[in-house]
């Protein structure tokens, strides 16, 4: 990985380290590699390098007292916060924070560094100016004056809202994420697994997880025998959630500091081994559920030190090796049995941190080489035993991963491409239609790991209510940006379509397929092992259809209609069912979306003729020939019964064009706008208090 950029020359460039300080003393003793990621900002004093490797162990790094090594604070601006941009291909930035910048800060400047003309995009920076310590509490996405859209040297009238739709999967795993405890709980300590579980209990553990949990990494399931290696904890502790509460209360906090005190200790090793990397791997998909209110660990460092390890041992190359060794020593079974287990491992961590990365502005350290891809065609597709079906999932998931991160790519440079950009994204989204014929029937097709093969598909309807996500952002931003007095919903191609309709449809429904596809599963017990990121996938589709009702409303004054309030009404409720405990993924996100239907209820203006209202499931999205139909503005919902226009309530015709809209006063914004979030968030902090830690007991 290239190191950090360096700040502007004309701003105190650090010094550079010399040849013999390579890496800090911490790093060189242990003979790792050492790698500057991002930098520790505090107020009125410099800013300190600090590694990553340290950074990730919680230990001290020389280089916060090293000379050799500061950034000089810049002069804060309230108003402004600013990031420097990183370089094309470098895969971090450091960012200068003002007293004010937390939370959607961050993201008000990805926001801006992506809205700004640039003559080449480097369309993996924006994102990276998301430092994940500063976090986004749930309160930051209200926003204020001091958090710009637009960002620095852009006119301060045009700053009326703060877009954090720039990672938009970032700013909802910030909602779900449980709360930190201020005052951490005494555990007492643990030197082995046979200290807090008894043998059987261990035994039983292991084998839940190797059951339950391995299919969602794609991996085939691991040894059961303890031996009180890191693996073994971490697989103890992620699978203690299935405990009875009684027991899971007294055993799942010394297991998680059992984990902790392993797991510094087992990486500093400077020869990891494959259990390790697993290890990391494990903890970056599931946040241990323990109830002692600690701070979560952010998965994507976890997951981006689990590669660089893998890539230190040259598992990126396995794939290249498998196939050599088929080709040219057939008879070694053995040798390409090991082989075959290192690109495994390889796949299921690319997959990882793409799916953990993708939609929260954090570039992925790995890359999938085209021999990698091949491996997994090399499972036949009728051949269903565990390994095959297993091999297939990761392939699949990595293609879709793949397209669309490639989709988030894409950049909006000027109105005038719009033409080229309308194409290239569809072109992609017709890729990942193509996918789906496969991804589609593999759990019907299948009598191995069903359930797991049917979460890939709600895994592909997520990726694509993001891609579309992103194309509607980038149309957005460009057009309020270069062409203001043009509103950017109404904008068409030159065959017609227009935009904002015709990617929001296919948003609308590929979100409601998330919903659907999660509520099918007949045996909801399954999702106790959901990683987390499912969960965060379940809250990011249920939202856009909060969006697209919102939306509608405000285009006709028309009800959304159809499944959707009832998709998300049961998704609440199975949420809660299945939750585990308070500081569950599935609980936090359930309390989200509830505290979200409430708000948006009290919200949503009621129809002046309910009988009237039409279920809007024909979204129009190109204009025809058919002559308009008068209508008149839509009135926003401040406004009396007086003001109202006899029309309102009734869906816009199907095959009619777009609405004319008369200039009325309306706030396009997909993401709803700022009272909207204050309300919003005043229901979510005022419940905030009544989900309890789970006790020790």
């Amino acid at each position: 990985m290239k190191r950090a950029g360096a700040p502007n020359a004309s701003e105190n460039p650090p010094q550079k380290r010399t040849k013999a300080s390579q890496a800090c003393a911490s790093c060189r003793k242990q003979k790792s590699r050492c790698e500057i990621l991002d930098v520790r900002p505090v107020a009125g004093a410099p800013v300190v390098i600090r590694c990553h490797r340290c950074k990730v162990l919680g230990v001290e790094c020389s280089f916060e007292t090293s000379d050799l090594i500061h950034f000089a604070p810049k002069a804060v601006s309230a108003s402004t916060p600013s990031s420097d941009a990183s370089s094309p291909g470098t895969s971090t930035t450091l960012v200068e924070p003002t007293s004010s910048y937390s939370g959607l800060g961050a993201l008000a400047a990805a926001a801006a560094a992506s809205s700004l003309p640039t003559p080449i995009p480097p369309p993996l920076n924006t994102p990276t100016t998301i430092p994940a310590r500063f976090g986004i509490a749930p309160e930051d996405l209200v926003p204020n004056a001091s958090t710009p859209v637009w960002g620095p040297g852009y006119k301060a009238s045009r700053v009326s809202r703060v877009d954090w739709t720039a990672a938009p999967m970032l700013a909802i795993q910030e909602m779900v994420r449980c709360p930190k405890i201020d005052q951490p709980i005494d555990i007492p300590s643990a030197a082995r697994l046979s200290d807090i579980l008894s043998g059987a209990e261990i035994t039983s553990l292991l084998d839940i997880f190797e059951t339950r949990y391995s299919p969602w990494l794609g991996l085939p399931p691991a040894r059961l025998n303890n031996t009180n290696s890191l693996f073994d904890i971490v697989r103890c502790t992620i699978a203690s959630r299935q405990l009875p509460l009684s027991r899971r209360s007294s055993a799942a906090p010394r297991l998680q500091k059992l984990t902790e005190d392993v797991f510094v200790s087992e990486l500093f090793n400077p020869q990891p081994s494959l259990d390790s990397i697993r290890a990391l791997l494990i903890l970056s998909v599931w946040t241990p559920i323990s109830g002692t209110g600690a701070e979560a660990r952010d998965g994507r460092l976890l997951i981006a030190s689990a590669v660089s390890m893998a890539m230190n041992l040259q598992l990126q190359n396995e794939s290249k090796r498998v196939i050599g060794l088929r080709a040219e020593k057939p008879q070694k079974m053995t040798e390409i049995d090991e082989s075959t287990h290192k690109w495994r491992l390889w796949m299921s961590l690319a997959v990882v941190e793409s799916a953990l990365c993708v939609g929260t502005g954090r570039t992925p350290v790995s890359h999938l080489s085209p021999l990698d891809h091949d491996m997994t065609a090399l499972s036949s597709f009728p051949e269903f035993t565990l390994l095959s079906v297993r091999d297939i999932r990761l392939g699949l998931a990595a293609k879709v991963l793949h397209v669309c991160e490639s989709a988030l790519q894409l950049r909006l440079q000027r109105v005038d491409n719009l033409e080229t950009f309308f194409n290239k994204m569809n072109d992609l989204t017709y890729t990942m239609e193509g996918m789906s014929r496969l991804i589609k029937p593999l759990y019907v097709l299948t009598p191995l790991d069903t359930f797991y093969s049917q979460m890939l598909l709600l895994e592909y309807h997520a990726c694509l209510v993001l891609i579309y996500h992103h194309a509607l952002r980038e149309v957005r931003t460009t057009y309020e940006r270069d062409a203001p007095d043009t509103p950017w919903y109404s904008v068409e191609t030159k065959a017609g379509h227009c935009i904002s309709l015709f990617w929001g449809r296919e948003a609308l429904i590929n979100a409601e397929g998330v919903l659907t596809t999660f509520l099918s599963v007949t045996d909801p017990t399954l999702f106790s092992s959901a990683p987390d990121i499912i969960f965060i996938m379940i809250g990011f589709a249920a939202t856009w259809i909060f969006v697209s009702n919102f939306t509608l409303y405000q285009m006709a004054g028309s009800n959304l209609g159809g499944p959707s309030e009832m998709l998300q009404t049961l998704t609440i409720e199975r949420l809660h069912q299945i939750a585990l405990s308070p500081d569950h993924a599935a609980t936090r996100c359930g309390h989200v979306l509830a505290a979200l239907m409430t708000a948006w209820e009290k919200r949503k203006p009621a129809p002046r003729d309910p009988e009237m209202s039409e279920c809007f499931i024909h979204v129009p999205y190109t204009r025809t020939n058919h002559p308009q139909v008068q209508r008149g503005p839509y009135i926003g919902t401040q406004a009396t019964e007086a003001t109202m226009v006899p029309d309102l309530g009734v869906a816009i015709d199907p095959l009619g064009p777009f609405p004319d809209l008369g200039g009325a006063e309306i706030n396009w914004d997909l993401f709803m706008d700022d009272v909207f979030w204050s309300t919003f968030m005043e229901n979510l902090n005022s419940d905030a208090g009544s989900v309890p830690v789970v006790p020790l007991g």
